[in-house]
């Protein structure tokens, strides 16, 4: 019954048994080949030697059976009875004229006989060759043949080496396995480990229950989801919420990013994505997980579709092929993850492929208090350590940024030497994040005019900020971080998405008064102002082009302008209009510096003094500004 088990299975087997056929042979091949190039070397090698030489190589034991003392070969030597002469270093085999064979062992060094039997031959008339002499008797070389069974293994171990290079290559390229290198498992995590991302655990909901009931949906007449597309910002948890689907409804679950597709084998590309699909349907119910599917690319027709172009578009046909193979009894879902969801294909993205789209956002205030007292659990921490602060000053923060900075915290403790990550040191892993990075070495070399001239900056852009309404001033300091030689933190007051245009106008005059502050205090400004001028300039440019802010094109929004209709005078308008949004935001700015200049010039010495400023001396020297500025400065012109 084995055995007829076995040729019914064989149809199934036999692309298997083909793949490790060739293996086999491809082995083989090499291993003879190798072999008859070591014999034909030993021929030609042979070929090249004198018939001397050979004689003595191949008959050595008719010279060894007969050893002689060095002083009868010194003899023969000056009797000249010597014929021919082979030496292996001290060893000598030698025949003499009368036709009989002996050996001898010579002493060796810069004055012995070895040293002078090439000019000897010359003067006494004998052949004298180099040749490698065996000097064991017959049992010995057999007892060493059996020791030395090791040093042929060793010998054969370049050859051994290059079978199993092949075999580790056929497999990496999935020709040895029908599932490739792709890990199946069962996850225990679950929707109460994903902090946060409320609504995409709601969308999720109705897969888990298809995937655990199916039998209730196809009933009514529904169809199976096919797959997910989830979008958002990195490190908002898109694998992690993958894993919990899979977790949640008890599938199997199988892990590859989009560029796992590739290869450097033509035709490869397709192979991986059969044993994928085929292999998540022998595991079903299953979830396959895509991360950066933008990874797989667009489709491109036409003479740019050529080579490797050619090889992604069969790719994402096959793919596309793979999930309308689905059906209800599958029970397989495609769950794909992408940080530009624009770059995927749009066969890709429509219904009966990827059935929904699931957008994460970044963790609102509450999240995020969630998530420092989840990542806090797992370290030891002082009691006092407070996560609603925290998460005020942690705004705009993934998940990710949040784990990241409570390791940070975790790493500064021990570096610190202290037993517990306090507050301090959580606060201090938010700051490097926040003002973009730890204190630069560059600190060293300002001198004191431009430690001056950078608080003067900063502290222009902390007081636009709050007499204006651009936002909550947190942190201001002169300690040079990444690119930056100042930084001034400045949260919004609240985290929806929507931003009023009295805000944007704002945002403007506080970017600008750094390098406002300078031009009234010094006369002169610097290049410090210069990613200021940048954010500066971008945002005036999306005001009156896009978001119908400006006056020029008032409702017309130049994104959605074919780039071919957007003429030089248009683009002129354009910058003109920011250019006066611009000014308008400076004239602002320099009013505000103006009424407020003692509030000015005390932040600007605080922070020459201290480096940064923050929490209560920070809000005791900005909070009198809030309000105290005239409607007609905060009247948008």
């Amino acid at each position: 019954m084995p055995l007829l088990s076995f040729f019914r299975q064989l149809p199934r087997r036999r692309r298997l048994i083909v793949q490790w056929a060739v293996t086999v042979v491809a082995v083989l091949a090499t291993v003879a080949g190798l072999t008859v190039l070591e014999r034909t070397a030993a021929d030609q090698s042979r070929a090249y030697q004198t018939d001397t030489a050979r004689a003595f190589g191949e008959q050595q034991e008719r010279w060894l059976s007969s050893p002689k003392d060095p002083s009868e070969f010194e003899a023969a030597l000056q009797a000249d009875q010597l014929s021919a002469v082979a030496v292996d270093g001290p060893m000598v085999l030698y025949t003499l004229r009368d036709g009989s064979r002996h050996s001898t062992r010579l002493v060796s060094g810069p004055q012995g006989l070895v040293t002078q039997l090439e000019h000897l031959s010359v003067d006494k008339r004998f052949a004298l060759t180099r040749v490698a002499i065996d000097a064991r008797a017959p049992a010995a070389r057999y007892r060493d043949a059996l020791m030395g069974v090791p040093d042929a293994m060793l010998r054969l171990a370049p050859l051994l080496l290059m079978a199993v290079l092949i075999l580790l290559v056929a497999r990496q390229s999935g020709l040895l396995s029908r599932d490739g290198l792709h890990v199946v498992e069962r996850p225990d995590t679950r929707f109460g480990d994903v902090i946060g991302a409320t609504e995409a655990k709601q969308e999720f909901q109705h897969v888990v229950s298809f995937l655990q009931d199916p039998q209730r949906y196809t009933a009514l007449g529904a169809t199976a989801p096919r797959g997910v597309l989830l979008e958002g910002p990195p490190g908002t948890g898109k694998t992690l919420l993958a894993r919990a689907v899979a977790g949640e409804c008890g599938a199997n679950f199988i892990a590859v990013d989009g560029a796992s597709f590739s290869s450097m084998y033509y035709g490869m590309g397709i192979t991986k994505v059969k044993q994928l699909f085929a292999m998540a349907r022998r595991q079903a119910p299953c979830i396959v997980f895509i991360d950066e599917a933008d990874g797989i690319g667009m489709r491109v027709s036409g003479e740019a579709a050529a080579g490797g172009v050619a090889e992604q578009n069969r790719i994402i046909n096959r793919i596309l092929v793979e999930m309308d193979g689905f059906n209800e009894r599958d029970g397989v879902v495609v769950l794909a993850a992408t940080n530009h969801v624009q770059n995927i294909d749009p066969a890709l993205r429509r219904p009966g492929r990827f059935d929904r789209s699931v957008r994460l956002v970044m963790p609102v205030q509450d999240e995020r208090r969630e998530l420092f007292a989840f990542y806090l659990r797992g370290v030891p921490h002082a009691s006092d350590v407070d996560c609603d602060a925290l998460s005020t000053l942690s705004q705009g923060m993934s998940p990710a940024d949040v784990a990241n900075a409570v390791n940070r915290a975790a790493s500064r403790a021990a570096r610190d030497g202290s037993s517990l990550v306090t507050q301090e040191h959580v606060v201090a892993a938010i700051e490097e994040h926040q003002l973009g990075g730890a204190v630069s070495a560059v600190k060293a070399l300002l001198q004191p005019a431009t430690r001056e001239r950078i608080a003067r900056h900063e502290a222009g852009h902390a007081l636009a900020a709050v007499a204006l309404g651009a936002g909550r001033v947190e942190r201001v300091t002169i300690e040079p971080r990444g690119q930056a030689l100042g930084v001034t933190f400045v949260a919004r007051h609240t985290e929806e998405p929507l931003y009023r245009e009295q805000e944007l106008h704002a945002r403007l005059a506080m970017l600008l008064a750094g390098r406002q502050a300078e031009l009234d205090h010094y006369g002169d400004t610097s290049s410090g102002a210069a990613d200021d001028l940048k954010r500066a300039t971008e945002l005036a440019v999306s005001m009156a082009g896009s978001m119908g802010l400006g006056k020029t094109f008032g409702l017309l929004s130049l994104t959605a302008v074919p780039r071919e209709f957007v003429s030089p005078q248009i683009q002129e308008k354009l910058l003109d209009e920011a250019q006066a949004m611009l000014e308008n935001a400076r004239a602002r700015c320099a009013q505000v510096l103006a009424l407020h200049r003692e509030t000015l010039d005390a932040l600007a010495d605080a922070l020459i003094r201290d480096e940064t400023v923050s929490g209560p001396r920070l809000a005791a020297l900005l909070d009198p500004v809030a309000g105290a500025v005239p409607a007609s400065v905060l009247r948008v012109a």
